[in-house]
This record gives C-alpha cells, sequence and structure tokens, in this order.
C-alpha cells in the first residue's frame, strides 16, 4: 500500500517531463530536418550546368560533354564548364516590326 502511494505521486512528475521531452525531441527533429533541407537546396543552387555553352535544353541530352553528370552534384565542379552568354534576348525596335 505504501510502494503503491509512493510509485503513484512520482508519476505525477515523471509523465508531463516525459511527454515535453518526447515534444522536444519531436520539435529538434524538424528544426533539423529544414536546416538540412536549406543546406542541400543551398547546394544545389550552386549547379550552373543551365547557364553553359554545352547545355542542350533537352530532355535526353542534356549535355554533351558529359550527360551522365548533368544537373547532379557532380556538376558543381564541372572542368568543361563554358558560360553561354550568347542567350541575350533580341530586342525588336517598332520600325522594324512596321
Amino acid at each position: 500500500m505504501v510502494l503503491q502511494q509512493v510509485i503513484m505521486s512520482q508519476l505525477g512528475w515523471f509523465c508531463p517531463f516525459v511527454i515535453w521531452l518526447v515534444l522536444l525531441c519531436f520539435f529538434c527533429a524538424i528544426f533539423f530536418a529544414i536546416q538540412d533541407g536549406f543546406l542541400y537546396l543551398k547546394k544545389l543552387h550552386q549547379i550552373r550546368c543551365h547557364r553553359c555553352s554545352f547545355y542542350t535544353g533537352e530532355t535526353c541530352l542534356k549535355c554533351t560533354i558529359h550527360p551522365y553528370k548533368a544537373f547532379t552534384e557532380e556538376a558543381i565542379s564541372c572542368e568543361d564548364w563554358e558560360g553561354n552568354y550568347s542567350y541575350s534576348p533580341v530586342l525588336i525596335s517598332e520600325q522594324e516590326v512596321m
């Protein structure tokens, strides 16, 4: 009888403590998952294949030099990258239209 009362008095603070600890672990896991997602996106934004002169724009052959490496994390340090500066928009004046 006395042992049961001691156990019940200890459960009064132990159960809420465990619940708060589980909630804290849950929110920390969410925070770290979001942080890892942002770091991964930051790494993916370093891929510059869409601005390369070897980029074809096709779905089957994205790069003529490295078709298996294009748009992957390996393409961040591509040694054959050349900037494509010829895709600037062409402006047509009103006189040429008429």
